[in-house]
């Protein structure tokens, strides 16, 4: 009788156990599934973060380059046919804490020269963007200004603060398009037609992270569109 009692005792252990473990894993299941979007939702914060001190970085690093030349850069410098031969995100790379970039660079010389490719081998720290992830190996960049005669960083000529005559907290400088990622020394950017044109929404971030030329950095979504088409040249044409 009493050997009866003492299987049941151990078979009612098991059960016990068996039921414990079931519920943990249950639990477990459960705490994963609250908590994994909070993790990817607070890992998207950070990258947006990093990705909005990167362009404050360049934004700086544009209003300095104001400050020793009197204008912004040109989107890039062109060769004697007027071909871009050379980016803007070279020209201010003295003032990006990247001279050792700048020294080695030779502007006789094309963007994709191999010595100019070779001084480039490494990209400066501001224009790692965080949408690309650790896994790309090609030093490329999301963040490109926007391009044409009449913008900040102008395909004519360079431009002064005296020029922008809307306001510099209404002008865009430079946008992150995480869709066309490019090589960080290459003399392209985006024009304001091809960046309408893009669906927001589409972006790694759900929008649009843009660099004023007051130096703050704003968000656009897919529906503020046709205010970011206001915001691309410097007398609001």
């Amino acid at each position: 009788m009493h050997s009866f009692r003492r299987g049941n005792a151990k078979v009612i252990i098991i059960v016990v156990l068996v039921i414990v473990v079931v519920m943990g894993l249950m639990c477990t299941g459960l705490a994963v599934a609250i908590l994994l979007p909070a993790v990817s939702q607070a890992r998207m914060a950070a990258q947006r973060m990093q990705s909005r001190n990167n362009l404050k970085q360049i934004a700086l690093a544009l209003h300095n380059y104001h400050d020793t030349y009197g204008t912004f850069p040109p989107a890039y410098i062109p060769d004697e046919d007027g071909k871009p031969m050379h980016s803007w995100r070279v020209l201010i790379l003295p003032f990006t804490e990247s001279h050792y970039i700048y020294d080695q660079y030779d502007f006789s010389q094309p963007w994709d020269s191999p010595a100019n490719m070779q001084a480039c081998g490494t990209m400066p720290g501001a224009y790692v963007s965080p949408a690309l992830g650790a896994n790309d190996l090609e030093e490329r960049t999301t963040y490109v200004a926007i391009s044409g005669p009449k913008t900040v960083l102008g395909t004519d000529q360079s431009k002064p603060f005296s020029e922008i005559v809307v306001g510099t907290s209404n002008v865009i400088m430079v946008v992150e398009d995480t869709t066309t990622p490019v090589p960080w020394n290459k003399p392209v950017d985006i024009s304001p037609q091809a960046l309408t044109s893009k669906n927001f929404d589409d972006q790694y971030f759900g929008g649009i992270q843009a660099a004023m030329a007051d130096g703050s950095v704003h968000f656009f979504p897919e529906g503020s569109k046709q205010q970011v088409q206001g915001m691309m040249s410097i007398d609001g044409s």
